[in-house]
């Protein structure tokens, strides 16, 4: 296809009829080789399970009792719980894999590689229009964009996004992004000769699939700042002949999306807890925004010394900036990349594929990476903006290198990057040994090594799971508070939980500002209590843990999460010290603070269980009254339907019933 301008051929894009069919037919044999080598370096992964962050949007399939019609339909594709759009897209695409719960992981996971193979082959025609812009030669644009793509589809760094199954998001915001910018050049290099076409193929492009990238994923948005660091780089540096776009067609459709963005990371900086810590994170805004350049310089390390395994899912072992020199590499970070991306502005006509390298990736990190309160951080993050990183480099390379030994040089970097993967496929074989290498990786991980100790301690090895808990209770900074719930769940467990054990640990975790990430934990240490497996420690100390909690004024915000949670367990652990005057009056408060239908209904239960019948159906009751209210809330833990509960009254009536017949048979005997 040639695009001509005032009548002289600007470019030759790939899929001329002019091209050499013989060498376009080998690129093409190697593409598909290429996808076959991507399937066999994944395949040991596909068999792998379904983690943590699955569970929170799959599970949800089967809520309702499957996806089966409209209703269920609307509910679990309309009804997402994971950022601010629920990510609806996303969401319908985990429909192809499956409609109920639960599930086989290997359908979502060959789904994830199928999407990561078609977006090398977009990142591979983005690469190829790219340096055609740039008037490569024909044949050099195809294996160039053929070895650059292949590496990021091969690239070991990326094997977390493909086999979490939830990551499909991120693969399909960049998916819709890829080709946005696709579509934009496309208009882009009409502009002159096709005006009317050009803008029509430029305005769709950002508009239409920017909203598709952000229904998968929030940092879709990012789409419009994207185009504009190819018009800032690549068509800068063609500006003669490619010709400038209307000046507010590029206010409206370029600079306004940019100053939205702007307008709104900058306005984080000005909040009133900017400085402050605020639970369950353990850093500040501030802190956050230190830190991000050291992790950039990780994932760029990362990205350019590529590993066997990293830490997969397991990243909070990264130590946080308190300030520009604590740690030192904090200052020296901030002005590596404050370099890099001075010269690449200043080197950007010079230097276009350098330049669109480095903007392309700190563009791609402005949401993830700087002031929204999320985790400091995740590889997947980087499954976008990693897209050119290596094409400067290898163009380098075929400067410098005969075709043969570029060639030799290509097929040697791809073969090695496909057993990095396959071998970090491996590992995501299974999750003992996911966990087991993540703890070995990061034996700061706070997470990693409570997941090995219980992995551990299930497998029957309960010494070693305890000196893994004792060795990272003692060498990872912080209160550690999953630590040490889990030792006190895993000595109660083995009968080995003396009552002054419990009570020191007791005194420092209800100082703490609770987290309710550590809900189940909690509430294990106290099944484990209440079901007598340590008979030393009783539903009383329980009761003056979780109380004294209430005294730390985080924990006391009535309308929480942590309140409601504290409150839970407050409730419970006064059920089964037989007080149900006091675990009604906490439950009261828990539901008050949190309402829902299955929330009210795992209250009911705990009062059946310990026999208080007639404060059970009241709970129960107002489970109904939820559920005519406000519906069963799709992504709750264990949502209830109006059938389940009317089951449970018949059941708590009918165990009333034969109480007061056992009753009445005492009486007379």
């Amino acid at each position: 296809m040639l695009v001509w301008v005032q009548g002289k051929k600007l470019i030759n894009l790939p899929g001329s009829p002019n091209s050499d069919y013989s060498s376009l037919t080998l690129v093409r044999v190697s593409w598909i080789l290429l996808l076959l080598f991507v399937g066999v370096a994944y395949w040991p992964g596909l068999g792998g399970p379904f983690v943590f962050d699955d569970f929170g949007s799959l599970t949800a399939l089967g809520h309702l009792g499957g996806v089966v019609d409209w209703a269920t339909f609307k509910a679990f594709v309309f009804g997402g719980g994971t950022g601010p759009t629920g990510r609806p897209i996303s969401l319908l695409t985990f429909l192809f894999d499956a409609n109920n719960w639960p599930a086989d992981p290997l359908p979502f996971k060959r789904t994830n590689l199928l999407i990561h193979c078609l977006n090398g082959l977009l990142l591979g025609l983005l690469i190829q229009q790219v340096l055609a812009l740039l008037h490569f030669n024909r044949r050099d644009i195809r294996w160039l964009a053929l070895t650059a793509a292949g590496i990021w589809l091969l690239h070991p760094f990326l094997v977390s996004t493909t086999l979490y199954v939830v990551q499909r998001m991120a693969q399909l915001s960049t998916l819709f992004t890829f080709a946005g910018l696709i579509i934009y050049i496309n208009g882009r290099v009409r502009l002159l000769s096709d005006t009317r076409r050009a803008y029509i193929m430029m305005s769709t492009s950002i508009v239409l699939f920017s909203v598709l990238a952000t229904l998968s994923k929030e940092n879709g948005i990012l789409l419009p700042l994207l185009a504009a660091v190819i018009e800032l780089t690549v068509v800068a540096s063609q500006a003669s002949t490619l010709g400038r776009p209307n000046r507010y067609w590029t206010a409206l459709f370029l600079l306004l999306p940019a100053l939205v963005i702007f307008v709104y990371l900058g306005g984080r900086l000005f909040t009133e807890d900017f400085f402050e810590v605020v639970p369950p994170r353990d850093f500040s805004i501030y802190e956050r925004v230190l830190t991000q350049p050291r992790i950039l310089i990780d994932y760029l390390q990362n990205w350019f010394i590529p590993k066997l395994y990293t830490t997969g899912v397991f990243h909070d072992h990264f130590l946080k900036s308190t300030g520009l020199m604590s740690p030192l590499t904090t200052i020296l970070a901030i002005f590596t990349h404050l370099g890099i991306v001075i010269l690449a502005l200043v080197k950007r006509r010079r230097w276009p594929l350098f330049a669109l390298a480095a903007l392309f990736f700190y563009t791609s990190h402005l949401l993830e990476s700087t002031v929204v309160n999320l985790e400091l951080y995740f590889e997947h993050r980087n499954y976008l903006g990693t897209g050119f990183l290596f094409l400067p480099l290898l163009v380098a390379l075929h400067q410098k290198f005969s075709r043969r030994q570029f060639t030799a040089l290509s097929l040697a970097i791809l073969i090695l990057l496909g057993g990095f993967t396959r071998y970090s496929s491996a590992v995501w074989a299974s999750f003992p040994s996911i966990v087991e290498a993540s703890a070995r990786k990061a034996p700061n991980s706070e997470r990693a090594q409570a997941e090995y100790s219980v992995l551990l301690f299930n497998a029957g090895r309960h010494s070693d799971s305890l000196n893994v808990l004792n060795r990272a209770i003692s060498t990872i900074p912080g209160t550690n508070a999953l630590l040490r719930v889990n030792r006190l769940a895993s000595l109660c467990q083995m009968n080995q939980l003396l009552p002054e054990e419990f009570d020191k640990e007791a005194r420092e975790l209800s100082r703490l500002p609770y987290d309710p990430r550590l809900i189940k934990v909690y509430t294990m240490l106290a099944n484990n209590v209440v079901t007598e497996k340590c008979p030393s420690v009783t539903s009383s100390e329980l009761i003056v843990l979780f109380t004294q909690m209430l005294q730390v004024p985080y924990n006391a915000t009535r309308d929480s999460l942590q309140y409601s949670q504290v409150q839970y367990l407050v409730g419970f652990s006064y059920a089964f010290a037989n007080r149900s005057h006091d675990a009604v009056a906490a439950f009261n408060e828990s539901l008050a603070a949190r309402p829902g239908a299955s929330h009210a209904m795992q209250m009911a239960a705990i009062l059946a269980t310990n026999q208080f019948g007639a404060e059970a159906l009241r709970f129960s009751d107002l489970a109904l009254v939820e559920l005519a209210e406000s519906g069963s809330t799709l992504f709750e833990i264990a949502p209830v339907n109006e059938s389940d509960i009317r089951i449970f009254q018949e059941t708590v009536r009918a165990d009333i019933e034969a109480l007061k017949d056992v009753e009445n048979v005492r009486e007379e005997q």
